[in-house]
């Protein structure tokens, strides 16, 4: 999936990136997506480090300036 300012994601990081945007745990991330936890922190470090973001916080703001958090 291709998102704004050449930033790739994957369709699973995105949809995780925009869970975290809500306010939800890894746990609660994965109940939803039925997997483990473990996985979306795994999708969360590779979004983060695809975004050059040192932090969740910053992955968030960095989501929203790109407009990923937008559906």
């Amino acid at each position: 999936m291709h998102n704004g300012k050449d930033v790739l994601l994957t369709t699973r990081e995105t949809q995780v990136v925009r869970l975290v945007g809500t306010g939800q745990s890894s746990k609660q991330i994965a109940l939803v997506l039925g997997i483990t936890h473990k996985t979306v922190e795994t999708y969360v470090e590779h979004a983060r480090m695809k975004l050059n973001a040192c932090n969740r916080s910053q992955l968030m703001v960095r989501a929203a300036l790109l407009g990923l958090l937008e559906e």
